[in-house]
C-alpha cells in the first residue's frame, strides 16, 4: 500500500480561511505518481507497508509548519488578528504532545527559515535555527532561501543545528554541505519513520547569483525514485519532506501545501485529490493524525490549527524573544520619516499588477540615477509600509535582501523580451519574478507586454536605452536571463533600503499612487493589435 502527502506549493485560487476542518483517511487509495514534474514547495508523504508485524499497531501525530521567514514575533493575521510567534508556536506544540501522550509526535520544518524580518537579516537565522531545536523540531528540509545571506552563513546555520537538514538533490562543490539526504526517526513507542529531503531547483534563480557558486539540484523525481525503495525497506513509513513544486497534476492522494503561502483549513479538490495548506511564518500548525497496523497506514484526522492566544506561550522562548527585540530596537526604532498611504506589497498586489509601493521605489531609482527606465523584480518587496510613521525597521523589513542598484543599457528588444517574460506569469502563482516599472507603460494581453511605450514614445526594438535594476535581477535571477546581457554595467553601490531610507528622510511625507502604468486585460477581452 502506498499513500502521498505533498506539501506542496499550489495555488488553488483564493484562500480558505475556516479555523477547523479535516477529512478520515477514505482519501488514500496507493498510488505514487512517479511522473510527476515537481516544481515549487512539497511535503510528501509515502507510507508504505514496511516493518509492521501482523497485529501490530501504532499511531503516530505529525505536526508541519512551514516559511517561517524569520518571523519570531507573532504576525497579523486578517482574519484571527495576531497569531503564532515561535514562542506560541512551541506552546501549540507542546500541547499537543500533552493531549496524545503517550502517542509520538514528530514535529516537520518545510523550509525557507531565512528572509523577511529585521531580526533575519541582522541576526543571519542563528537565534531561528535554534528556536526550531527548542521547539523539538525533528527533520527540516532546505529551502530555497536558505543561501539568500550566502553560503558560510548557511554552513554556520548547518552547524548549529540540532536536528537533521535534508536535501538529497542538492550538490555543492568543491566543499559539501553538511545537509543529508534521508533519516530514519524511531520514537520511543512508534512506527520507523524515514524522511526524504527533496529542495526545489528555484533554488538556483531566486537568489543572488552570487550565493549559488557551485551549487546544483538534481531533478527530484529521479531522486525520488532512487531513494525510496531503500527507504520503505527500512521504514514503516517513508516521508519525502520537500521544497519543490507541481507544474502539472498529480497522481496522488493528498496535497498539503506551502511557499506560495496559501492555506485551506478543509480541503479543496481538484482532479479528486484534496489539497490542504498551512499558511506561513508559523501563524499555523498542521497536524495529521494517523494510524499503521498489519502493513497498511490509514490517515485518521486533518486539522489545520491556528497559533492563537488558548495556547500559552513558552516562557523562556517569550523571553529570548523579547530580549532579541530589545536588542534591535535602539539601532532600527528610529523614525526616518511619514507615508500619507499604506506602501502596498502584499503579494496578490505586487506580484500580479502595479502596486504604489512598486513605482514609487522604481521611480526613486530612475531619478536618483538619470536612466530611462526602472524595473524592479515584485519579490524583492518582502513587506508593505504602514500608513503614519515609518522607522528604519519598516524599511528592513520590506528590502532584507542587500541588493544593489546596477545601471547599465539594453536594448528595446531585449526589454520587450523582460516585459513578455513578466507578462507571462500565471497571476494566480504570485510569482516574485513580476516586475514592477517606471519609465514604462504596457498592457498584458494573453500573457503578452503589448502597446509598450517609454516616456509616451513606443518602445523601439533596436533603440538601446538605460536602464536601472537590482543587481539580482542584472545577474539574471528569476530567470531573466536578457537582462544578464545588459552592457555598459555600473555597479552603482546603493542599496535599495538606503535609497528608500533616504527618500523618508528628505522627500517629505510619502504620497506614492498608482498610475494605471501595467494594466492588465481581463481573459476573454478583444485582443490588443
Amino acid at each position: 500500500m502506498i499513500i502521498q502527502l505533498l506539501l506542496a506549493s499550489r495555488t488553488m485560487g483564493s484562500d480558505s480561511v475556516e479555523s477547523t476542518g479535516a477529512r478520515p483517511g477514505s482519501w488514500l487509495r496507493g498510488r505514487f505518481g512517479v511522473g510527476v514534474r515537481l516544481l515549487v514547495l512539497l511535503l510528501a508523504w509515502v507510507a508504505l507497508g514496511g516493518l509492521v508485524r501482523a497485529g501490530e499497531v501504532h499511531s503516530l501525530t505529525i505536526l508541519h509548519f512551514n516559511d517561517l521567514h524569520g518571523q519570531l514575533e507573532p504576525a497579523e493575521d486578517p482574519m484571527f488578528g495576531r497569531l503564532g510567534g515561535i514562542a506560541r508556536l512551541a506552546g501549540a506544540v507542546q500541547a499537543v504532545r500533552a493531549e496524545v501522550a503517550p502517542q509520538p509526535v514528530l514535529v516537520l520544518f518545510g523550509g525557507d527559515l531565512l528572509q523577511g524580518t529585521v531580526t533575519s537579516t541582522v541576526f543571519l537565522g542563528l537565534p531561528d535555527i535554534g528556536f526550531l531545536g527548542d521547539l523539538g523540531v525533528d527533520a527540516a528540509v532546505m529551502g530555497n532561501h536558505e543561501l539568500d545571506y550566502g553560503q558560510e552563513v548557511f554552513r554556520d546555520l548547518l552547524a548549529a543545528a540540532r536536528f537533521p537538514v535534508l536535501a538529497a538533490n542538492l550538490r555543492a562543490e568543491p566543499e559539501p554541505f553538511a545537509v543529508t539526504p534521508a533519516v530514519v526517526l524511531h520514537p520511543p513507542g512508534g512506527p520507523r519513520v524515514a524522511v526524504l529531503g527533496l529542495v526545489t531547483d528555484e533554488l538556483t534563480t531566486t537568489t543572488h547569483p552570487r550565493n549559488i557558486a557551485g551549487i546544483s539540484v538534481e531533478d527530484p523525481v529521479a531522486s525520488a525514485r532512487r531513494w525510496v525503495p531503500a527507504l520503505a525497506a527500512q521504514a514503516d513509513l517513508v516521508v519525502v519532506l520537500s521544497h519543490l513544486g507541481i507544474t502539472t497534476d498529480t497522481d496522488v492522494d493528498l496535497v498539503v501545501g506551502g511557499h506560495n503561502h496559501h492555506r485551506y483549513a478543509t480541503p479543496v479538490v481538484e482532479n479528486g485529490v484534496p489539497i490542504v495548506q498551512a499558511g506561513e511564518r508559523g501563524t499555523h500548525l498542521g497536524r495529521l493524525d494517523l494510524r499503521l497496523h498489519d502493513g497498511g497506514v490509514g490517515l485518521l484526522d486533518y486539522r489545520l490549527i491556528p497559533v492563537d492566544a488558548r495556547f500559552p506561550e513558552d516562557p523562556r522562548l517569550a523571553a529570548e524573544v523579547r530580549a532579541l527585540a530589545d536588542r534591535l530596537e535602539d539601532e532600527v526604532g528610529v523614525v526616518i520619516g511619514h507615508s500619507a498611504v499604506e506602501l502596498d506589497a502584499r503579494r496578490l498586489t505586487i506580484r500580479r499588477g502595479e502596486s504604489n509601493f512598486g513605482n514609487w521605489v522604481c521611480d526613486l531609482a530612475r531619478d536618483r540615477t538619470g536612466t530611462d527606465i526602472a524595473l524592479f523584480n515584485g519579490g524583492g518587496f518582502r513587506a508593505s509600509i504602514a500608513a503614519g510613521a515609518v522607522r528604519i525597521k519598516d524599511v528592513y523589513q520590506a528590502f532584507p535582501f542587500g541588493n544593489e542598484l546596477v545601471t547599465g543599457s539594453l536594448t528595446g528588444a531585449q526589454i520587450q523580451q523582460a516585459l513578455d517574460r513578466s507578462a507571462s506569469l500565471d497571476p494566480q502563482d504570485d510569482s516574485g519574478g513580476f516586475l514592477q516599472v517606471s519609465g514604462l507603460r504596457y498592457t498584458i494581453a494573453a500573457g503578452r507586454a503589448v502597446e509598450v511605450t517609454v516616456r509616451g514614445q513606443p518602445l523601439e526594438h533596436g533603440v538601446r536605452y538605460r536602464v536601472v535594476m537590482p543587481d539580482f535581477l542584472a545577474a539574471g535571477g528569476d530567470g531573466y536571463l536578457s537582462l544578464n546581457a545588459m552592457e555598459d554595467r555600473i555597479d552603482t553601490g546603493t542599496l535599495i533600503s538606503d535609497l528608500v531610507m533616504d527618500a523618508f528622510r528628505t522627500g517629505g511625507v510619502v504620497a506614492a499612487a498608482n498610475d494605471g502604468r501595467i494594466r492588465r486585460l481581463a481573459a476573454g477581452s478583444p485582443a490588443v493589435p
